[in-house]
This record gives C-alpha cells, structure tokens and sequence, in this order.
C-alpha cells in the first residue's frame, strides 16, 4: 500500500509518446494530469468521469504499477487511475466505509529492471485496458522498430498485434510524422488520414512529391475549412476522395481552384462517369439475359397478366426511343 501523495505520474507515459515524437513535451504533472483528464474531447472525458464514478464507489481494486525514483514512485501503468485519485482527494471526497483515497495498491518494480523492459511491461500491461489511442499505440510501435531497433515479429507479439497490424501503424505513422514535419501541424487528430485512408488513397500520395504536398494541403484546414473534410464515409470525405483518383478533370479541380472541395470534385466525377450518374444502366443487362432465359411455364405465367405486357412495352418503346436518339448524335 502507497500513499497517494507519494506517487508522480509517468512523464514517459505512452500516451504522450506522439507529442515527444513531434517536439511537443509535457513538462509537469500538472500539465500531464490536464492531459489525461481532458484528452480528446468529450468522449474521453466520459471515460474518465466513468473511471471517477467507479473508484468513488470501490476505491482502486486493480492494483498500480510503479518504480522507485528519488524518494517517490513513478506511475508505469495506472495514471489514470492515480489521476482519479488525486482528484477525489482535491475535491475533498469522503470515501466509503472501509475505501482509501490516499492509499493505493501497487506492484513495485525491481530496481534491477532495465528501461527498455518497462517500456515493454508499459505495453503488455495496456492490453485488453483503456487503449492509448491509435496514434499513441503508433508511436509505441515507432519507438519499439526504429528507437530499441525490435523486429515486427517481437513486436506484434509483445503487443498482441498482428504483424500485418504493426506494418500499418509503422507506415501510417511515420507518413503523419513526414506531414507533422513539414507543416507544423502536430494535430494527432491528423493521424486518421493516414491510418483509416483508403490503400488507394495511400497509394496515390506515395506515387510523388507532388501528390504528397497536395494531400497535405487538402487534410489541413485553411481559414477554417479542408478541402477533405472528414476521415469517416459521406459528403467531403476521405471515402469520396479517394473515387475522385482516377478522374484526373477532378483532381486539377482541386489543384487550380483554392475554393472547390472533394464535393465538388465528385460532381465531376459523376458527371464524367455514366454509371455514377446513372445506376440503373447497371441492371440492363442482368434484365436482359433474365428475359431471354425465361421458359415456357414462365411465358405463359406472363400472358396472364396483362399489367407486366404493358410494361413490355413500354420498356420496348424507351429503349427504341433511346437508341434513335443515339444514332442521331453519332
């Protein structure tokens, strides 16, 4: 049992390993706290707020993780949970019958053990917990590959990855540390436009340098607006970009107009594309061979309703219309 006074939260924390990365340091636990208790918004926020209700009740039941330094024990797993505490405790929070907010229970680390051995208790200890976040889990893995020089296979197993997960998220990472790089924009929100983008998308931006820099620009909100809006499916998404590729009208759209966005590109897309702005053409030729393959029971079913004839004929007429009027302006 520690007193909670007695802890400090991780400053190495792998939930702060992007930030490190990109240059960004957290340089107190006040700070650090703040992070934790507010990252990514809102949802985030109700997690923690969760986490507060549920050691409000029981106390902390899933012991810390920690290691001795200069008089104090430093956080390796359980910052969240020692956040929580330290709340309660500011807050002046009497805790039930037979709970401690100023104590809490932890497994301490031996002095014997290396750091890079903790960085990778950090990360068998996350498992099946509340996940860092996906660029954090990257920059995990960038720092296990390219910092402790780990092979995938060690890696995927230490995480309990997939190697084919591991390749991904070491791509997508180091193409969201490129763009960081080179525009100042650390935003890990960013991060999703490489990790979630379509293999097509990915692909069109690695073909060159100019690709690239324009990918950067159209993820990157100018005066408040990108022309790729959104990571997710619908209007000015990623999802729509990435139909936008092999229309190359649509891209120089994108390019020489500084207003046009990817809806706007897709317009043209459809408008140059006869089965995007005409679905129905798809069925024509299914309708066709189901009509020519048709039996004689078939046949004789449909002489008996009159109401399908007439639609016969009217598909009969329209496409006869259709075709003249193809004739005349060939």
């Amino acid at each position: 049992m520690l007193p909670v006074s007695q802890l400090r939260l991780d400053l190495e924390n792998p939930r702060l390993y992007t930030r490190k990365i990109a240059g960004n340091t957290i340089l107190s636990q006040e700070d650090l706290e703040y992070e934790i208790i507010g990252e990514s918004g809102s949802a985030e926020y109700s997690a923690f707020t969760l986490l507060l209700n549920a050691i409000k009740l029981r106390g902390v039941e899933d012991p810390i993780w920690v290691k001795k330094e200069n008089g104090h024990y430093v956080v390796i797993e359980g910052n969240r949970r020692t956040t929580v505490l330290r709340k309660l405790i500011a807050d002046e929070i009497e805790p039930p019958e037979g709970v401690s907010f100023d104590t809490v229970i932890a497994h301490v680390v031996d002095d014997s053990v290396s750091d890079v051995e903790i960085k990778l208790q950090k990360a068998r200890l996350q498992s099946g917990k509340k996940a860092w976040g996906a660029v954090n889990d990257a920059a995990v893995v960038h720092e296990f590959h390219n910092d402790l020089h780990m092979a995938i296979e060690d890696i995927a197993a230490e995480m309990q990855y997939s190697k084919a997960k591991v390749n991904k998220l070491l791509k997508s990472f180091n193409m969201w540390l490129k763009y960081a790089q080179k525009t100042g924009d650390s935003n890990e929100k960013r991060f999703a436009y490489f990790n979630e983008a379509p293999v097509k998308v990915i692909s069109w931006v690695d073909e060159s340098a100019r690709n690239q820099e324009n990918y950067y620009e159209w993820i990157t909100p100018v005066n408040g607006k990108a022309k790729i809006r959104s990571v997710a499916s619908g209007r000015g998404s990623l999802r729509e970009f990435a139909k936008c590729l092999d229309d190359n009208e649509a891209i120089e759209l994108l390019r020489e107009d500084p207003q046009a966005s990817v809806e706007d590109a897709y317009e043209i897309v459809k408008s140059n594309d006869v089965l995007k702005d005409m679905t129905f053409l798809k069925r024509i030729l299914p309708i066709a061979k189901s009509l020519n393959e048709m039996d004689e029971i078939q046949l004789s079913k449909l002489a008996n309703e009159r109401r399908y004839v007439v639609h016969l004929q009217s598909l009969k007429t329209a496409c006869e219309a259709i075709l003249r009027d193809l004739e005349n302006i060939e």
